[in-house]
């Protein structure tokens, strides 16, 4: 085929710039439907903390202009309303002379409980400094707004908000209206630019041919440095892209502590504080020592505490963002020019929720992926290097340090204990018994350190792992729909995506179907690719073990249900394994080329951008947010005190390690109190309750005493010295 001539490519080039100027004209026009506006609504506390309002009542609300602007809808978040549920909720808004501005009914079968609703739209121009009424009405339902932190509502919303008879603000939202209108290209980010780059591209193939132009992309020498230091590139991207969603969902938009998060950052103070394992020294108790989950975590915790200065939880994200740099040049070292395409598979869902959380799993994988280096480096060796066991065994004890699980690390060595001895028995007779001897003795020594600790907590608790950790009851049914659900989560974090909404909703038969047909395809991938005691099989079969032993002790032990947490870190082994099988498949230099430059500008573009563009528009970090609640809660409770009937949010237990929490029976006097909290210097009761005690007539005398001598009206708290 003839080649076009000049004519035809002057043609064609015309074409294609004409064709982008018309895009660029389209990207341009006006969408007609409204002006640019931009959501602005308070961060919400995620405990129960609620404004209630009552069927009949209405909440009066009063804004005063923090500056100019044109306020589009009103939006809010309810609770306590029915789907069902026949109620109507008005809203009023008026000038400070009480004339109206805007009215609208909402009926209560519209709310969505905990998710914001749009109200409608007042479409009304705010004054600064003109204070307006808001209106609130229920009728025939009772909703609750949650409660906001009148001082974040207050820096974020363009009002100061005031809610009559409360200190706090309410889960009400708007909407700020530009005097710029809408365009195509607001609504499809980087179009503008990205049909520029599509233009120019044509062009060039057009004029120059496209094997001339992939040569003269190749000769740019930045383009040529992206390929030769391409994978180094990526990972540095991948750690910012990383680090930012740490912060932007463990501190500005989130507070990620889980109860065991509170254990892990109340031992990290103590720790850095200087009482060891004792997890409530500072509260003034010497025998409260740290066993409910190993001791690493909250130690790395307290060292990266001591080392900077920060406040621990900010010290525990921080220490997320070293680890996670840690784990990117563990796959660097490892799997060098190749590693950018194994830390893909860092960006797991489930992963980055264990990144965002203050939990031990995130260097139990680290623990984890060295201990399978230090696995496959023994059974591939020829000889029997000391440093190589030394390794192993060290890395095995580090797994059990952070999570008591890692125990089963040893029962991994414990397999291929087998596989050396079945390979001299009846194999190839090329078994090593030496080898099967120095990992005997590496696993029995790194073992009984292992026991040695828990016979220490056992010792120091009166429990090997601080709690019972025995059977019991379960609905086995419901269970095994978790651990199906679970699985099927698994399959689609890989790709850094939730469960799409048609497949949760298939029912169990078919995701059964789906895990069963999952698992299948890779099992059956794996067994025709995968070259015995190989690195990718020590990966896979390490995550293997681990999937079958957590299930089989889940089913016989009391734990959490399945869920990504618990799955996360061997889903990562098997991905680790299985990608080195499938880095085989396209090894040719191109198609590496071409998908590395893809993704570096993929993750660097949407990933950092989008993240740092969070961390521009955020005026209050959500984590300070909650610190001024719980100063608020606090904020009468004296220091060493013990809380009788707590009811603080059990995430701040870290926040003031000098209180404990307690309790009060029928049977306890004011001796038996001092004595059991002798630690503390005062006993603090919600007057609520402590009014309810002395009422009730069943507790000890000594202690209704000591309740009418310090219930003082207006108080939160009683509080009683000791």
């Amino acid at each position: 085929m003839r080649a076009p001539g000049k004519v035809t490519k002057a043609f064609l080039c015309v074409l294609v710039v004409v064709f982008t100027c018309l895009v660029q004209v389209v990207l341009g026009r006006q969408t007609g439907l409204l002006n640019k506006s931009e959501d602005v609504r308070p961060p919400l506390f995620d405990t129960p903390s609620y404004v209630e309002l009552f069927d009949g009542d209405t909440l009066e609300l009063e804004f005063t202009g923090k500056e100019n602007c044109h306020l589009g809808s009103l939006s809010v978040v309810l609770v306590n309303t029915d789907s069902k549920g026949k109620g109507i909720i008005s809203f009023l808004l008026a000038d400070a002379s009480g004339s109206e501005i805007w009215s609208a009914d909402m009926d209560e079968s519209a709310v969505s409980v905990g998710e914001w609703v749009n109200i409608g739209s007042p479409d009304f121009y705010l004054e600064k400094g003109k204070s307006y009424r808001l209106s609130i009405t229920a009728k025939g339902c009772s909703p609750y707004f949650i409660k906001t932190q009148i001082d974040a509502t207050n820096k974020v919303l363009p009002f100061y908000e005031k809610v009559a008879g409360s200190d706090n603000g309410i889960s009400l939202g708007t909407s700020v209206i530009s005097d710029k209108p809408l365009t195509y290209a607001d609504i499809f980010y980087y179009s503008r630019i990205i049909a520029v780059i599509v233009g120019a591209a044509v062009i060039c193939f057009i004029v120059f041919g496209y094997g001339k132009s992939i040569r003269a992309l190749r000769s740019i020498p930045e383009l040529g440095i992206i390929e030769t230091a391409g994978n180094d590139a990526f990972l540095c991207v991948l750690f910012v892209t990383l680090c930012l969603s740490i912060w932007v969902n463990g501190y500005l938009e989130g507070i990620n502590i889980s109860a065991d998060s509170a254990g892990y950052l109340r031992e990290a103070v103590n720790m850095a504080a200087g009482n060891g394992f004792h997890y409530d020294g500072i509260a003034g108790y010497g025998n409260t020592w740290f066993a409910n989950w190993p001791i690493l975590y909250p130690a790395m915790i307290a060292l990266v505490m001591k080392i900077t200065g920060l406040e621990v939880y900010v010290a525990s994200k921080v220490l997320s963002m070293i680890l996670v740099g840690a784990l990117i040049i563990i796959l660097r070292v490892t799997y060098k020019k190749d590693a950018w395409f194994y830390a893909l598979f860092m960006t797991n869902l489930g992963l980055m929720y264990l990144y965002w959380y203050s939990w031990s799993e995130l260097p139990f994988i680290i623990f984890m992926v060295l201990f399978v280096l230090s696995l496959h480096r023994v059974l591939e060796a020829k000889e029997n290097r000391a440093v190589n066991y030394v390794f192993l065994g060290i890395s095995a004890f580090l797994c059990f340090l952070t999570r008591y699980f890692g125990i089963f690390t040893y029962f991994v060595i414990g397999l291929y204990i087998l596989v050396l001895l079945f390979d001299k028995l009846f194999g190839s007779k090329k078994g090593d018994l030496r080898k099967v001897f120095f990992m005997t003795i590496t696993a029995f020594v790194s073992g009984v350190m292992c026991i040695l600790y828990l016979v220490n907590n056992k010792i120091q608790n009166g429990m090997p792992s601080g709690v019972s950790r025995s059977m019991w009851w379960d609905d086995y049914q419901s269970l095994t729909n978790d651990l199906v659900k679970a699985l099927l989560a698994e399959i689609f974090n890989i790709f850094h995506t939730e469960v799409p909404a048609y497949i949760a909703g298939l029912s169990y038969g078919k995701s059964v179907l789906i895990v069963f047909l999952f698992i299948l395809v890779l099992a059956f991938f794996v067994f025709e690719n995968v070259r015995r005691l190989s690195r990718e099989s020590v990966f896979i079969t390490t995550g293997v073990v681990y999937y079958l032993m957590f299930i089989v002790i889940r089913y016989f032990s009391s734990m959490d249900t399945f869920y990504y947490r618990f799955f996360a870190p061997a889903t990562f082994l098997i991905t680790l394994g299985t990608a080195g099988l499938i880095y085989d498949k396209i090894r040719a230099k191109r198609v590496r080329g071409s998908i590395l430059i893809a993704v570096t500008l993929f993750v660097g573009i949407f990933g950092c951008s989008n993240y740092a563009e969070h961390i521009r528009t955020n005026t209050l970090a959500y984590y300070d947010i909650v610190k001024m609640s719980w100063d608020e809660d606090y904020a009468e409770i004296p220091d060493r005190s013990v809380v009788i009937f707590s009811t603080l949010d059990y995430r701040s237990q870290y926040y003031r390690p000098d209180v404990v929490e307690g309790t009060i029976s029928p049977e306890d006097s004011m001796d038996t109190l001092r004595e059991r909290y002798s630690g503390s210097d005062q006993m603090c009761i919600l007057s609520s309750d402590a009014a309810a005690m002395a009422d009730a007539g069943i507790y000890d005398e000594s202690i209704n005493s000591a309740i009418r001598d310090n219930l003082s009206e207006g108080k939160k708290y009683c509080i009683i010295s000791f």
